[in-house]
């Protein structure tokens, strides 16, 4: 199916001014600076640095196991899973950086979907494993 005639840009006109005489959406804004994904990566780096750390030490101890007992199959999922979740930790801050400089959906919805693994797994450190050893 062929474009309607009054659709198709002219080819005498210059290719900004035809574009925006066809163009019917509103100019996009301007990028923000590159210092707010830096500093929303570094302060939400250190803001789960810790509860990372602790996590990837906790998924490598449920996936190789202790010395008084082996790793199970359940063991080594929740493990890997627990990988996940620092993998998870590390990009959700820069998710968020992104999407705030860039403007797009789809890192809005990466940095959406990260942070809400990134919680789950903060609370998971925090009732599973820091509260009982206190």
């Amino acid at each position: 199916m062929s474009r309607r005639h009054h659709s198709i840009p002219s080819q005498r006109l210059p290719l900004s001014v035809s574009s925006a005489t066809t163009s019917r959406t509103t100019p996009a804004k301007p990028a923000r600076s590159r210092f707010w994904a830096v500093g929303i990566t570094g302060i939400g780096w250190i803001l789960l640095v810790y509860p990372a750390a602790l996590l990837a030490l906790i998924s490598y101890i449920l996936i190789t196991g202790s010395t008084d007992d082996p790793a199970t199959a359940s063991s080594v999922i929740a493990g890997l899973f627990g990988m996940i979740a620092v993998a998870s930790m590390a990009a959700a801050p820069l998710f968020t950086g992104l999407a705030l400089t860039t403007r797009r959906r789809g890192l809005w919805i990466a940095a959406i979907i990260t942070w809400v693994f990134s919680i789950a797994a903060v609370v998971y450190v925090i009732v599973e494993w820091l509260v009982p050893l206190a």
